[in-house]
């Protein structure tokens, strides 16, 4: 078992206003705890342990998800075992309606670790391999900077994913597809493997 334990916030909740793509077929609080879900579950498989920080359907507060967050690294740490937050979403032009806005985003704090750092730029490399960052220019630390509460508020390495975009059509058909869950996956799983080789944690 890796001495990595990967915490999955699945980004917003049902009360969420918004969030959604123009035709509302996605809606992005329900997509986020699908694939959280089969992500956990194929991380299970190849004996990295994660936990699902927001198992529920109402929305947690942000400082919950970080409580939750920083609750559970306190005690990995008393067994040897580091932490990783990985928070999940969906992307959305900034006017409302459709655009062609594609691809995905990775974030990490402005002044993160050097960690979240580099597990953002891992995720970058490997959406870059696969084709995965559309239309979008890709800065270069290889990550995007931000100030994001939960990125900012975790007291482990962290990191926040923004899957595609909502407000365009491509997309959204490729998020509905299970195809395109499984290419995300594939890229998450593929990161956190790389992660852990980085770190040793392993063994």
């Amino acid at each position: 078992m890796s001495k990595l334990c990967i915490l999955i916030d699945n980004g917003h909740g049902i009360e969420t206003k918004g969030k959604r793509s123009p035709d509302g077929r996605l809606l992005e609080w329900k997509w986020n705890r699908e694939a959280a879900i089969l992500f956990s579950k194929k991380l299970d498989e190849i004996g990295i342990s994660n936990v699902l920080l927001v198992p529920e359907e109402k929305d947690v507060s942000l400082s919950n998800r970080c409580l939750r967050a920083n609750t559970i690294t306190k005690n990995m740490k008393k067994n040897g075992v580091d932490t990783l937050f990985i928070s999940i979403h969906v992307n959305a032009g900034p006017y409302g309606g459709w655009s062609n806005a594609s691809g995905v985003s990775v974030y990490v704090y402005e002044d993160g670790s050097e960690k979240s750092k580099t597990c953002g730029k891992i995720f970058t490399r490997k959406a870059k391999e696969m084709k995965l960052t559309g239309n979008r220019s890709v800065p270069c630390d290889e990550y995007w900077s931000c100030r994001f509460y939960v990125c900012k508020n975790t007291t482990c390495p962290a990191i926040l994913l923004e899957n595609k975009f909502m407000t365009n059509k491509g997309d959204v058909e490729y998020l509905l597809s299970n195809e395109g869950k499984e290419e995300l996956i594939n890229w998450w799983v593929s990161s956190i493997l790389e992660y852990v080789k980085t770190y040793s944690y392993n063994g």
